[in-house]
């Protein structure tokens, strides 16, 4: 490896402050070593993702050391640039803004460090590397099983909705917005949807659903279906449909799959979610990771337009979930537990 540095591998609660406390130490320059960069982990997934890409990283015989920028992207920089310092083999990055990290990754490539975007996918001229789910087709299925349970039917009052997109600074929020759309326009250009109000959410804050679905009800406007770009808009949006005793009469789909989510499926106040294999994409990614700071080439047959160029995507499929296959797919798949989803509808 480049290196005759290495660290221990570092725990998430130590990792807070971006810094190592612990003084390096000469070992053998065949030690791979793997740095994480993540944006936050306020979405409930971050965690558990993180947890599998160290454990599995680990097993394979790499050296881990997970950053954690708490949402602030000049941090995001410093701590890449803590971890270039570092002489990490690979970076895996799950990027605050898709833009924002261009002089970092910059210097990245400047000390031959591959680079993978984890998830989301980031704008610059090189990237070695993405990995993730297919976020269009995402925003589509979504999109058709809200379409399909709102039953449009000709010569009927057309159906109002709500589109709570993501974060605008996150590539994927576009995706899925693209999704929606291919989805939702054929239906607005011949009357039969109006979207009442689209926002986005920046930062991906419930706050900016529960304005939206607050605002409208205020007004006395109908609304008969909600999209929301993850679970953690529809917690806010559901939130607001309760207290105005409405939650179960709007149809409102997200996507994530937390625990939450999956307890109001089966409670009947939400009607579907998307469950992505994160496990899968965990593990995968840190496979990658190791066969790439051994030199080896990866082939991927997916590519996807970074603004720049096409970028090699290894993509990796996503399944909509709704109490009908919650079972089949949430529950034996040992993704969240039966008595956890459950629990409140057993009460």
């Amino acid at each position: 490896m480049k290196s005759k540095w290495v660290w221990m591998t570092i725990l998430v609660l130590t990792l807070m402050t971006g810094c190592n406390s612990e003084q390096p130490e000469i070992v053998d320059d065949d030690v791979i070593k793997i740095g994480i960069s993540f944006d936050s982990f306020v979405v409930e997934r971050w965690q558990r993702e993180m947890e599998i890409l160290v454990a599995t990283a680990t097993e394979l015989g790499a050296e881990v050391d997970v950053q954690i920028a708490n949402e602030d992207i000049e941090k995001q920089i410093k701590q890449i640039r803590n971890l270039i310092a570092q002489d990490v083999d690979v970076l895996i990055i799950v990027p605050k803004d898709a833009e924002a990290l261009s002089p970092a990754i910059d210097e990245a490539y400047k000390n031959g460090i591959g680079i993978i975007a984890y998830d989301r996918l980031i704008i610059h001229p090189d990237l070695d590397l993405y990995i993730s789910f297919d976020n269009e087709a995402i925003g589509e299925n979504i999109s058709e099983r809200l379409i399909k349970s709102m039953k449009i039917e000709e010569e009927a009052p057309p159906k109002q909705i709500l589109v709570i997109n993501g974060d605008p600074s996150d590539n994927n929020s576009s995706l899925l917005n693209t999704g929606f759309h291919k989805k939702l326009d054929p239906l607005i250009e011949v009357g039969e949807v109006v979207i009442l109000e689209e926002i986005w959410a920046h930062e991906w804050r419930e706050q900016y659903a529960k304005d939206v679905v607050e605002k409208h009800l205020s007004l006395g406007n109908r609304i008969d279906g909600i999209i929301a770009a993850n679970d953690v808009l529809a917690t806010g949006a559901i939130e607001v449909l309760s207290k105005w005793q409405m939650a179960g009469d709007v149809f409102v789909v997200s996507q994530d799959a937390e625990l939450s989510a999956c307890q109001r499926i089966v409670e009947g106040t939400q009607l579907a979610t998307v469950f992505k294999p994160i496990n899968e994409l965990a593990i995968m990614t840190a496979k990658l990771a190791i066969e790439m700071a051994k030199g080896n080439k990866i082939e991927t047959k997916d590519t996807i337009f970074n603004q720049y160029r096409e970028i090699p995507f290894v993509k990796l499929n996503a399944f909509v979930v709704d109490e009908s296959n919650m079972e089949e797919i949430i529950i034996k798949s040992g993704f969240h537990r039966k008595d956890d989803v459950y629990l409140n509808k057993n009460k």
